[in-house]
């Protein structure tokens, strides 16, 4: 009997490691890879220290083809990028005028290989369940740093539906020199989303 508690004693803490190492990886893989690139609707609060918080829509058709509606303060212009061109609206997507052309698919690989240089730097991984909406949601935190231009120091929380792998919420919480934000955002699929496609 002692032979056999001793056993699996040792069992489970020899899968301690394994188990750490399960919820950072699963943290990185929700850093880099997010939802993927299907159509998403996100509710966005953004808390700036010392500064207002803002409320925006960010809604995403494809890579390259999304727009922002400001919410709070609803007098702020909207933007939407489609076909390697940005645009605002000062008119709530009633028309739209050109700001600049950029390169989409550029900046989507350029962005996916910073997240990954970043991730490399993931600490003190948390998994675990909380209830999201009257759905228990598994939640995965972790801190990490920005190595790029303006460097920060993060901690990434979110909350992912076990039965489909989704993300439903994430909190950013970002620090930097001079510069602290935490920003909230609710996430849904939105199969049927149609975005402006300016001429």
């Amino acid at each position: 009997m002692k032979h056999i508690l001793v056993s699996t004693i040792l069992t489970v803490i020899s899968m301690q490691p394994a188990l750490a190492d399960s919820c950072q990886e699963t943290f990185v893989r929700l850093l880099v890879d997010g939802n993927g690139d299907g159509p998403v609707k996100i509710h966005v609060t953004q808390e700036m220290k010392g500064g207002p918080t803002t409320k925006n829509i960010f809604y995403q058709a494809a890579p390259g083809h999304w727009m922002t509606e400001m919410v709070d303060p609803a007098d702020q212009a909207w933007v939407l990028t489609y076909d390697n061109v940005m645009y605002t609206s000062s008119d709530k997507g009633e028309t739209w005028d050109k700001v600049r052309e950029l390169d989409s698919e550029s900046n989507q690989d350029n962005a996916k290989a910073d997240l990954k240089a970043n991730a490399a730097t993931a600490k003190n991984a948390s998994c675990g369940q909380e209830d999201l909406d009257g759905v228990m949601h598994d939640v995965v935190e972790a801190d990490f740093e920005t190595l790029q231009a303006f460097k920060t120091k993060n901690h990434y929380k979110y909350w992912v539906n076990p039965e489909t792998g989704y993300i439903a919420k994430v909190i950013y919480a970002m620090k930097g020199e001079g510069f602290e934000s935490v920003s909230t955002q609710s996430i849904e699929a939105a199969p049927d989303l149609v975005l402006p496609t300016p001429e």
